[in-house]
């Protein structure tokens, strides 16, 4: 019961947070329906459902990548960060109520893109895919990118670096679209950006088809998961010295 109380109050005092930046979650929804019209003027409705789960799994890597590192920073320079290092929270109960507590950033994201894939399919197969694919895509994220903020000495330029990590890995590689528009050798040399192994596995689960090996994408996913985890975990400082 203690954890369950301690990671509910994390999560109520982000929620707060992003009660108060509500224009956030407005943002999210604006993006998310831009995305989808895009495909829709030029694919149709088979584009959309093609690019329904791929965007469910990014949203959730830049939930992970974007929100979670920055929300970090944010602790690190209002010095709350000390105050719960110092206090009975464990890590593990820190992090959870976060992700908790942050979530209907993520839920703002995926939301228009689930309920424009309902309106053109009754199989949500490809939908309960991708959601379960996103808690490993979420978790990548957040690793490499707090690989990379925890070791920030002015957390001030966090945003600056987050952002760009997240349009760098998103909208350039074949992500958004497929890697069929490259040519090989350049095609099989992508999977090994984060992003594009998850979603050849997305698309590989969720159709049927995929343009770079499984196995190529599983390794990379893997490694990766593997090297950020560790850079992590050696950045991260937590506890009385």
């Amino acid at each position: 019961m203690r954890f369950l109380w301690r990671v509910l109050g994390v999560a109520l005092f982000n929620f707060v947070f992003v009660k108060r930046q509500w224009m956030w979650i407005l943002q999210n929804v604006i993006i998310a329906l831009g995305v989808l019209f895009i495909a829709l003027g030029w694919g149709g409705a088979v584009a959309v459902k093609t690019l329904v789960p791929i965007y469910i799994v990014i949203s959730a890597w830049g939930f992970g990548l974007n929100i979670v590192a920055q929300m970090v920073g944010y602790d690190r320079v209002v010095r709350e960060w000390e105050r719960l290092i110092a206090s009975p929270l464990q890590l593990i109960e820190y992090f959870t109520g976060l992700t908790l507590g942050t979530l209907p950033l993520m839920v703002s994201s995926i939301a228009p893109p689930i309920l424009l894939y309902s309106l053109w399919s009754l199989d949500l197969r490809s939908v309960a895919i991708a959601l379960l694919i996103s808690p490993i895509s979420m978790i990548l994220g957040s690793f490499l990118s707090l690989s990379i903020v925890l070791r920030i000495r002015n957390p001030m330029n966090i945003s600056a670096i987050t952002n760009p990590l997240m349009s760098v890995t998103t909208f350039l590689p074949p992500v958004l679209y497929p890697p069929t528009v490259l040519p090989e050798p350049l095609r099989s040399i992508t999977v090994a950006i984060p992003t594009v192994a998850l979603s050849e596995v997305t698309r590989l689960l969720s159709t049927g088809t995929c343009t770079i090996p499984i196995q190529l994408t599983i390794a990379s996913t893997a490694a990766w998961l593997t090297a950020t985890a560790i850079a992590t975990l050696k950045a991260l400082k937590w506890g009385l010295e």
